[in-house]
C-alpha cells in the first residue's frame, strides 16, 4: 500500500500537484512506519522525497526534521558512512546553504566526500 502511495506522490508531483503529493506522501510514510516498522531504511527513503519536495517549496522548518529523521533511520539500518547514505547528506546539505547555515553544510558535505572516496 504505501509503495503505490508513493508512487502516486512521485506522480502528482511530476505533474504539480503538489498538495496532492504532500497527502500522499504523508500517508505513504503513515502506512510504511504501521507495517515496515519506524526505522525500515525504505520509510528513509520517503521522508527523504517528502523533506524534498517541502524544501523545494521554501518550507525549510518542515523539512529539516525530516531530513535528520531520515538520516538516522538510514545510519541505524545500514551503518554509518553507507553509500545510500549520499542522497539524503546532499539534500539536507542544501537545505542549509538555502539557510545560510554554511558550515553546517560543510559537515555533511565532508561526510559525502569521505563515502564517495570509499566506494
Amino acid at each position: 500500500m504505501w509503495e503505490r502511495l508513493q508512487l502516486g506522490a512521485q506522480q502528482f508531483l511530476s505533474q504539480g500537484n503538489i498538495q496532492m503529493a504532500e497527502n500522499h506522501f504523508k500517508q505513504a510514510l503513515f502506512e510504511a512506519k504501521r507495517e515496515l516498522g519506524p526505522a525500515d531504511n525504505r520509510v528513509a527513503g520517503i521522508l527523504n522525497n517528502l523533506a524534498t519536495m517541502l524544501r523545494n517549496q521554501g518550507r525549510h522548518a518542515e523539512a529539516e526534521p525530516l531530513y535528520q529523521e531520515a538520516l538516522a533511520i538510514r545510519r541505524k539500518a545500514l551503518g554509518p558512512l553507507h553509500n545510500d547514505e549520499l542522497v539524503i547528506l546532499e539534500n539536507y546539505s542544501k537545505l542549509l546553504k538555502q539557510l545560510g547555515r554554511t558550515q553546517e553544510a560543510a559537515k555533511l558535505d565532508q561526510t559525502a566526500m569521505g563515502i564517495m572516496r570509499r566506494g
